[in-house]
């Protein structure tokens, strides 16, 4: 996802939010368990020092310079949201996960932490278990090349999966719609491992980037083949980063039949809301109006709600 357009006020933000934030976090605690919980924020630390950036990134590319819990939680406390699950910054810090595994240290039960893997990298599934013994419990994996054809059963990405089934961890695919038969192949293989995919397939995010903006298309066919994957009991869906999907306008009703079609497929418990923060922040979009759509909008039940917003999350990255 871009990082351009994003947060015009951030200046404020990192001189204001410590401040901020210890007011936002007094209201949170006082909810406890039952506040909402973002089931995806990329969360950075602006300090190089004891968080460096990967090799060849550069610091002027880094925008936002940083995107701190304190940030964070400055804004969306007011909206009802005590928890998170973060996601690492991987286009500057690459698969580096130390912020985030301090962040499980310092606030224990309120930060879950969803890591960057590189399935095709030497020892994977065993970084998988070094990192699950600080905390980690689930894993980014990229699949946005373009699919054309199933995989080998010897692939690097099937040993990825077991090694989730056999260790209770969750493997959290960043995709577009062509690559929705493989996953379900692969759940099909590993129906023991947990899958949680991000922002819901990508679906209508044709057209994003451009100049000048076109619209995505959500194609029906995307859909259906998205709600067939809830025939894998342990498959789950972040219904997130309105910001880049569809008309890609507040407030996303564009996006509420999708939605309701999914709830239909999956229930509610097993989908769960996320952000993308801070690039819902971007200029003409707002944290507000994403969790607005879940919590103002979508026309269910009062218990369904607590399941989008919390329960299903909780479930997943907090038990």
């Amino acid at each position: 996802m871009t990082t351009s357009s994003i947060l015009g006020r951030r200046t404020v933000l990192q001189t204001g939010g410590a401040l901020a934030a210890t007011a936002a976090l007094a209201r949170t605690s006082a909810a406890g368990e039952f506040s909402y919980i973002d089931a995806h924020s990329h969360l950075w630390s602006p300090d190089r020092k004891h968080y460096p950036l990967a090799p060849g990134a550069k610091e002027e590319n880094v925008q936002p310079k940083g995107f701190d819990i304190g940030t964070f939680f400055s804004i969306t406390g007011p909206e009802g949201v005590g928890r998170v699950v973060a996601i690492g910054h991987t286009m500057h810090f690459a698969s580096d996960a130390t912020y985030l595994i301090d962040l499980l240290k310092a606030r224990p039960g309120q930060v879950a932490v969803q890591a960057y893997l590189d399935p095709m990298a030497p020892g994977a599934p065993e970084r998988m278990l070094q990192l699950k013994a600080q905390g980690v419990k689930a894993f980014r994996v990229v699949l946005l090349t373009p699919w054309k054809e199933y995989l080998p059963e010897q692939h690097p990405l099937m040993q990825v999966y077991q090694t989730a089934a056999m260790n209770r961890m969750a493997i959290c695919p960043l995709t577009n719609p062509d690559w929705l038969p493989q996953l379900d192949r692969l759940s099909e293989m590993f129906p023991a491992t947990t899958v949680v995919i991000d922002h819901i397939a990508r679906i209508g995010v044709d057209g994003f980037g451009q100049t000048p903006p076109v619209p995505g298309t959500i194609k029906p066919g995307d859909v259906a083949n998205l709600a067939k994957l809830a025939r894998h009991p342990l498959t789950h869906v972040k219904l997130s980063a309105y910001y880049a999907l569809g008309r890609r306008t507040p407030p996303y009703d564009d996006m509420l039949p999708m939605i309701h079609e999914l709830i239909g497929a999956f229930g509610p418990e097993r989908l769960m809301w996320g952000s993308d923060s801070p690039y819902q922040w971007a200029e003409g979009q707002g944290y507000r109006a994403s969790i607005s759509l879940i919590r103002d909008r979508l026309d269910v039940t009062v218990a369904d709600r607590e399941w989008l917003l919390r329960k299903t999350a909780e479930r997943v990255y907090f038990s």
